[in-house]
């Protein structure tokens, strides 16, 4: 099974910052104090809360003193499920499985000039998106397919972005089928999940912050 939280970030006021802050470990409220706009503290601060909330969900109360970085930079909790964060613009997406590993990306459309970088994607990809009725559309979605079946991986881009395809939603890497799965989170967003066991239930749910 595979739970996915979503929020936007301004459901927490600036002036409530500290008060939030306050629930989290001192480590990682140093952490997220570390970012000089206070909208990047606020993606980084909700995403540790429905982390938060996940782990107390599970009856892994005290988890959140585990957090730590993986050799490739990939925050884990000990003894716990895997997981995975990602944050664009005013919306911030949380998600952990009870299988083998996810990956969750969410980027926001925007007019961007998109051909430098589709060259250095996979040909397959490259022809995809040339071809395509909506070519920017069609880069955003494999842009965020990508990121999410790394991020699912846990290692980076160590291969290059040209060393495999993300044309298909099942897609064959490095010994196992990543399943890619759209998540309409919000009409001006994308957003995909990657897992690795075909059949998990997904469930979707919007963070709620306690009042204060």
């Amino acid at each position: 099974m595979i739970i996915v939280k979503y929020c936007n970030i301004d459901i927490i006021d600036d002036n409530d910052i500290p008060y939030y802050l306050g629930k989290l470990p001192v480590f990682m409220q140093n952490e997220i104090l570390r970012y000089k706009y206070v909208r990047d503290q606020k993606s980084r601060l909700l995403s540790r809360l429905m982390l938060q909330e996940s782990l107390e969900d599970t009856g892994s109360h005290t988890a959140l003193l585990n957090w730590k970085r993986n050799a490739n930079h990939k925050p884990v909790i000990d003894n716990w499920n895997a997981f995975n964060i990602s944050h664009d613009s005013d919306l911030a997406v949380f998600a952990y499985t009870t299988g083998n590993t996810v990956g969750i990306d969410i980027e926001k459309r925007e007019n961007i000039s998109y051909q430098e970088i589709i060259d250095h994607f996979h040909p397959e990809e490259q022809e995809f998106i040339k071809t395509a009725t909506d070519p920017e559309n069609s880069f955003y979605r494999i842009w965020v397919k990508k990121e999410a079946l790394l991020k699912a991986l846990g290692t980076g881009i160590v291969n290059g972005l040209n060393d495999f395809s993300c044309v298909r939603n099942v897609e064959e890497y490095q010994g196992n089928h990543w399943h890619l799965k759209e998540l309409k989170i919000h009409s001006d967003y994308v957003c995909y999940l990657c897992h690795s066991d075909y059949d998990e239930k997904i469930i979707i749910q919007e963070f709620k912050c306690p009042d204060i």
